[in-house]
Parts: C-alpha cells; structure tokens; sequence
C-alpha cells in the first residue's frame, strides 16, 4: 500500500519480490501513483492485487472498514446525475496491535461489482484532505483513477491502540444522469510504522450507490427548496409533514416507491403562504420498505426518503 518513489512496474519474480521489499520498507506514498497499483479491488486486470497482499497476505477483520455517502452531512443510499456529495471511509484498529499510521485508496466504477477493466464513475473533486491526492488511471497499470495517501497519515483519534479511527471524506461529483448504478471501492491500510510488514494490518470495503429512479421527473432530489421534513421516520400508518410556502399555492403530495411508482396521491389541496404542518395517512396496504414522499407547490418539487415499518 506504502510505495516509495518508484514509477517502473516489475515483471519477473526476482523484481516482484524487490518492488514488494520497497513497498515494506517506504510504507509513505500511495500504490498507484508511485508503483502502478489499484488495490481496492475494484479491478482484476492488469496484475492489481486486491489489498496491501505484501504488508500481509490477506484481509484483517480487526481493521473495521466503512464506506458512508453522503449528501449535503445526510448518508444516503442514491446520487442524481450531476450533483455533489461526499465519500468518507473510516477504519477502526480492533486488532490489537499497535497502528499510529494509514494510508488507503478510494475509488469509483460503473456497475456493482469489480471487473477486468472497469470503468470509471463520477469525479473525485478538490481540494482533497491534506497529505492526499488524485491519482489518474495509468493504461499499462491500473484504470481506476483513486485518491490516496501521498505520505503516512495519522489517526483521526487515538494514538494507534485499540479503538484508533483513521478517517478521510472526499469529494465527489455524479455522473451524468442515466449512468445507472455505481459501487465505490476501498482499501485501508494501518501500519506500525517499523519498515518492514510485521504487524501492519489492512482491509477491504466496497458499497453499492443507485441513481434515483428518472421516473420521479424531480430535478431536486437531494435538495430542500420548501423545507420538507417528515416525522416519525420510520412510519408505521401515517406520518406528519411541515413545510415552508412563499406564497399561497396549489400542494400536492405523492407517495412513490423507490422504482419511481406513483403508489398514492396523499393530498391535494391550496394551501397559503408560511409554515405548515399536516398530518396524512398512509394506504392501508402499504408494505414495509423504502418510499419516497414528493411535495409539489409554486413550481418547486420536494423529494424526501421515509422508511414504513
């Protein structure tokens, strides 16, 4: 996962186990943009190896590895085409062992699962965090451009022992809309820092990112323009909704599933302009699961998730 400053990629075993000697020894700069290498997984073409196989031969689960995307601080499960969010991986050292330093690699392709030559998805934007960077796809090595460490990194907190977090939140931008489903893919590396791989630990995460469904024909999903909001959610057979006009309006309300199905219409009614709070109920067959509820008033359109219980 560390590499030192060496750009040649070997190919003969003696050079292998010499490069995989640097990588030990260097434990700083990322593995692609210095040695040639994806490790996230994400791509199984090229020669990339799924981890950091020469800190230790396989996957530790005492390093507790999670991927949340989000938009606007709120984790979600979807992106719209176009719009901006964030990616956070955090690991957490339940190894017992002792870990002060990581680096990783974070990634974005098309689809849901790892492949050959996958193709990336979506933009990792600046500024990245400090001592990270962009590393662009390099054809002969790996096509999956990552961010990465460009130096050890510290924890987030704590000092290396048990409970240790090491976190970083990138940037990143959606793709077109129509795209479709894309799956973000990491690897986390802590380390002790004693320049050889005895005792370094790393693992391996990836999550799956759906487009919200076209069918909904809303812009603005993922933003507020009426200041909707929903409780309680989760919902058992009704829920209660406050809302903020400008000015007197025609409201509608509309309750799809996560397909982009209309199921119901909840409300249609004028309503006049400042705050509002109504209670609707839900249809009485409605099944536990994921729903979307649109609010419609003054040209503008409200997205917002509800779980049914």
């Amino acid at each position: 996962m560390f590499k030192i400053k060496s750009k040649k990629r070997f190919v003969v075993m003696l050079a292998g186990a010499m490069s995989c000697y640097m990588i030990i020894t260097g434990y700083k700069e990322g593995a692609a943009q210095y040695g040639g290498y994806d490790c996230t997984g994400a791509e199984s073409g090229l020669g990339n190896p799924t981890g950091c196989t020469c800190h230790s031969s396989g996957a530790n689960a005492g390093v507790a590895l999670t991927l949340e995307f989000d938009s606007a601080g709120v984790p979600t499960t979807h992106y719209v085409g176009g719009k901006s969010y964030t990616i956070k991986i955090t690991g957490t050292n339940n190894t017992g062992g002792n870990l002060p330093y990581f680096g990783f690699q974070l990634g974005c392709i098309k689809g849901s699962t790892s492949q050959t030559t996958p193709v990336n998805a979506g933009s990792f934007v600046a500024a990245f965090p400090t001592n990270t960077h962009y590393a662009a796809p390099q054809s002969t090595y790996y096509v999956v451009g990552v961010v990465e460490q460009g130096t050890q990194l510290s924890p987030t907190s704590g000092t290396g022992g048990n409970g240790t977090i090491y976190s970083e939140t990138i940037n990143w931008k959606a793709p077109v809309s129509g795209t479709g489903t894309v799956s973000f893919w990491s690897v986390l590396n802590a380390v002790n820092g004693d320049g050889n791989s005895s005792g370094d630990s790393w693992n391996v995460h990836h999550i799956v990112i759906s487009e919200w469904p076209t069918g909904l024909g809303v812009a603005t999903i993922e933003e507020n323009p009426l200041q909707l909001s929903i409780f309680p959610n989760p919902a058992k057979d009704k829920v209660n909704i406050t809302y903020n006009l400008k000015q007197s309006t025609e409201l509608t309300v509309n309750l799809y599933g996560i397909d982009g199905r209309l199921i119901s219409n909840l409300e249609n009614n004028t309503v006049t302009e400042g705050e509002h709070t109504q209670n609707l109920m839900l249809p009485s067959a409605i099944k536990p699961g994921l729903y979307l509820i649109q609010l419609i008033a003054d040209g503008q359109s409200t997205v917002q998730r509800i779980i049914v219980e």
